[in-house]
């Protein structure tokens, strides 16, 4: 899914590390986690840093790590516990001071939160708050979830417990950390685990961290090895004095990571609940290979960057099919409102003459793939075959703002007018050859894991669904 026009928005990511050494300062590993983080967020970026003797200081602004974590800001701050957050942005992530991390003070209590997340019940939450005599100034999920904390704080005046009565009452799906006056730093992952966190530990210099994050990629970047994923419904918490500890607050019945995680939103390097996110998009490339019949004389495998590459490869190594780097993208434009070929161009001694099979991860508006496909035809190419490494986006999701926008679903919209015949509607308008997806039985055998352990919500087979329902776009369970 190439990461321009009306596409999927990435989700956020937090990353949070404690040193055991009070004179070393964190906030350079912290900047290096959150740069690994970047593909989860663009539009804010942020950081909290304590001694665990003074103040929690805090910075956040609109841009790329690299713009608003700078060498000169990041040398103000110095503490040897940190967390940090990046942003895609939301509803209720529309300026700093709704920027995370969030800086909560009180005359009791003092704590900095990130949460990679949403949360489903806010109305019942602010009822409780009002109930409980807190006056909100806003009604954003990180400003929930704070004064949430801050309530069970004041009746219990221990921050662990806080944290276990907010779990109790919070629906969703989200991974929070917490950095405290005292320096702890409070790890903490949804009942179902739908949003991925893990955790794993540094020696640099004689020196020992312990460090979390929404990815393992993050770990690996300061050279840090993972112990283990934070597990569904489990606090993962840490002092620089004391060892690490864990504990089950929430029993999980039942595990439902996002496959979105393993179609696109993580990065391929890392790994999650011990599957290779890499791994996943190249079987999804086999998979999707299996079966298909496309004449392999004058053709090359092409992926959509930098999203179809791994299915792509997968695909090429399945089908005997020569693999190529047919489209240019440029890396450096991260505005989406950019010109779509100021962002993607052919490669057209590469393309021209050949019969192009296409790779990309999903079809969401339909709108960048009929432009890709457009494009290759101005450049030269001759047939061009699309093929999808998930199932069609037909549901969206009330755990992930980025899959919320159910308007934009070309699967929802009044464009495919069979749905009895929804592949060749499809086809017809995004302008293909053909066009092909991934089955849900190749999506669940391409992660390993079982079906009832990872959520699809917003993926199922059109040929499954009544015409009715999808047109009404009524919830389907």
């Amino acid at each position: 899914m190439c990461n321009i026009g009306s596409k999927i928005r990435d989700y956020c990511g937090v990353f949070g590390i404690v040193s055991k050494d009070f004179s070393y300062s964190v906030a350079g590993l912290i900047y290096s986690g959150l740069m690994a983080l970047q593909h989860r967020g663009q539009l804010y970026s942020g950081i909290s840093i304590s001694s665990c003797e003074g103040p929690i200081d805090t910075y956040k602004g609109k841009g790329l790590v690299s713009k608003v974590l700078s060498p000169k800001t990041l040398r103000n701050f110095i503490g040897n516990v940190g967390i940090g957050h990046v942003c895609y942005g939301t509803p209720y992530c529309s300026n700093e001071e709704n920027a995370q991390p969030y800086l909560y003070k009180s005359n009791k209590i003092e704590f900095s939160i990130a949460l990679n997340g949403r949360i489903t019940n806010p109305t019942e939450i602010q009822i409780k708050l009002e109930k409980m005599g807190r006056v909100l100034t806003g009604i954003s999920d990180i400003e929930l979830l704070a004064s949430l904390i801050a309530a069970f704080y004041d009746l219990t005046n221990q921050i662990f417990d806080a944290l276990k009565d907010m779990m109790k009452v919070v629906r969703g799906a989200y991974c929070i950390v917490v950095l405290t006056k005292k320096g702890d730093i409070f790890a903490i992952r949804d009942s179902i685990g739908y949003k991925p966190l893990c955790f794993g530990s540094l020696e640099r210099e004689d020196k020992h961290f312990y460090v979390f994050a929404s990815e393992s990629c993050a770990l690996d970047v300061i050279g840090a090895k993972v112990i283990d994923d934070v597990k569904p419904g489990e606090i993962v918490y840490v002092n620089p004095t004391e060892s690490l500890k864990r504990e089950q607050i929430i029993p999980h019945l039942k595990h439902g990571i996002c496959s979105y995680e393993y179609i696109y939103f993580a990065r391929p390097d890392s790994v999650i609940d011990g599957i290779s996110v890499g791994k996943v998009r190249y079987n999804l490339g086999i998979n999707l290979a299996i079966g298909d019949d496309v004449p392999s004389e004058n053709a090359i495998v092409v992926p959509v960057p930098d999203s179809g590459r791994s299915a792509a490869m997968g695909y090429s190594w399945k089908s005997k099919i020569t693999y190529a780097e047919g489209l240019m993208k440029n890396r450096y434009l991260w505005q989406l409102k950019k010109d779509f070929n100021e962002k993607l161009n052919p490669i057209k001694a590469i393309t021209y003459d050949k019969d192009i099979v296409l790779v990309d991860d999903s079809i969401v508006s339909g709108v960048t793939m009929k432009k890709i496909i457009k494009m290759l035809r101005n450049a030269g190419s001759k047939l061009i075959h699309v093929r999808i490494s998930c199932p069609p986006l037909i549901k969206n999701c009330d755990l992930n703002d980025s899959l919320s926008n159910r308007d934009i679903f070309i699967a929802l919209e009044a464009k495919i007018k069979n749905f009895d015949n929804f592949n060749e509607e499809m086809r017809k308008y995004i302008g293909a050859d053909s066009l092909k997806y991934q089955s849900m039985n190749g999506l669940i055998d391409a992660i390993g894991k079982s079906e009832d352990t990872i959520c699809s919500i917003c993926l199922k087979e059109i040929c499954d669904l009544d015409e009715e329902i999808i047109r009404n776009k009524i919830e389907i369970v």
